[in-house]
């Protein structure tokens, strides 16, 4: 039993599906991509504020709870953008701490910009001992005494090529492949759990025929070595920008609903609900998902500038 971590707190890890998730997901991945792609700072408006909380697989005891709270903004004409993020990650008996800076380059075309995006990211991943479960008490390799916490430091990059029609997108976290090492100090206890690089892949295109409707359409992949790759196609439908209803597929997991609206000019309100497809389902009512945004271009507003930001631009930015 020695150096080995205890096989629920190797479970913990898997926060969203059981084959090896190392990250949380987010049902509402369209608008909270800066915690998948860095490249995505900057390309919102000048200040952008995102407040998020996911309850997950509701009905089983001490399942993943998360809460994440991103700001970013952009500067020097536009040309640059800056945000930090901090994530809280509560599964069974472990808890991540996330907090991370990122910066990004946009290179603007008459209809397009590419954003190229880099971020740090200081994690403290800590084990709590009497949370545990053991089926055998004398077990010498867990003590349910202590609880015992491990950092490290990693990093992600990502670039993105968009427009207020389309995007397209690529991110990779944990590019280190840090380790968080356990019992440091005590070798009958030692553990190891090694963090694999999370790929995401978006493709994105908005839709619209009508002013008043615009379908907003996201294909969104995600690998990490020894899991399948997860795929998933979110459509949201906009009726004038101020309200919108839509719907996730995750291929073998999940449907999602989701619904949202925008008030105030800058604000925005949204909820899902997953409805599970696997056999989770029979255990879990769902999960469920609000994010609250704030997103303004406040002095151009003050100023009575021009806002639009691409050649043949169609829609405003969507929050």
């Amino acid at each position: 039993m020695k150096k080995i971590i205890l096989h629920t707190i190797i479970l913990a890890f898997f926060s969203i599906q059981v084959s090896a998730q190392q990250l949380p997901y987010y049902s509402q991945h369209i608008s909270n991509s800066i915690m998948t792609n860095p490249a995505i700072t900057g390309t919102n408006k000048l200040i952008d504020a995102r407040l998020n909380y996911r309850m997950q697989w509701v009905g089983y005891d001490n399942a993943p709870r998360t809460q994440t709270f991103a700001l970013s903004s952009r500067f020097f004409k536009g040309k640059m953008g800056a945000g930090l993020y901090i994530l809280e990650d509560n599964i069974g008996q472990s808890k991540q701490s996330n907090i991370g800076a990122t910066y990004a380059y946009h290179l603007r075309f008459p209809d397009c910009e590419l954003s190229v995006g880099i971020a740090g990211n200081y994690t403290k991943y800590t084990m709590y001992g009497e949370k545990i479960t053991l089926h055998n008490t004398q077990d010498p390799a867990i003590d349910q005494a202590i609880t015992n916490s491990t950092s490290i430091l990693d990093g992600s990059f990502g670039f993105m090529l968009y427009n207020d029609r389309f995007h397209l997108g690529f991110g990779a976290l944990h590019v280190a492949q840090q380790k968080a090492e356990f019992y440091k100090t005590d070798t009958t206890k030692k553990g190891i759990i090694k963090y694999f690089t999370n790929v995401h892949f978006s493709l994105g295109y908005n839709f619209s025929q009508n002013s008043d409707w615009i379908w907003e359409n996201k294909l969104y992949t995600n690998y990490v070595e020894g899991a399948p790759i997860l795929l998933d196609y979110t459509l949201r439908i906009h009726y004038k920008e101020k309200v919108f209803g839509g719907i996730s597929i995750r291929l073998h997991d999940a449907c999602a609903i989701h619904v949202g609206m925008s008030f105030m000019d800058h604000f925005q309100v949204s909820y899902s609900y997953d409805l599970l497809l696997n056999s989770f389902r029979n255990y879990s009512s769902g999960s469920h998902e609000i994010m609250l945004i704030y997103s303004s271009d406040i002095f151009k507003h003050k100023q009575g500038k021009n806002n639009n930001k691409f050649l043949y631009q169609r829609f405003q930015y969507l929050l």
